[in-house]
């Protein structure tokens, strides 16, 4: 009579296919966060396109003057 044998699995292969399939996980997950933060990142707020600030030419004119007029102390020459 014909008798088989299964053969036995090393110990190696099912340690293999865990850490390939935790590394295959761990690829997902971080080429998803990164797809996430170039999909965030592209959006555009219209709201930053508008110009809120608002500079008043009088108050302007006279800071420039103020500037201008300025009194610079010179340097002496000391013996």
């Amino acid at each position: 009579m014909l008798k088989t044998r299964l053969a036995k699995i090393d110990r190696f292969y099912p340690i293999f296919a865990v850490v390939v399939l935790g590394i295959i996980i761990l690829i997902i997950f971080t080429l998803r966060a990164i797809f996430t933060a170039v999909n965030t990142a592209s959006e555009f707020d219209p709201e930053l396109g508008v110009p809120s600030t608002k500079v008043e030419k009088s108050m302007l004119d006279s800071v420039l003057d103020k500037v201008k007029n300025k009194n610079v102390p010179s340097l002496r020459n000391t013996p």
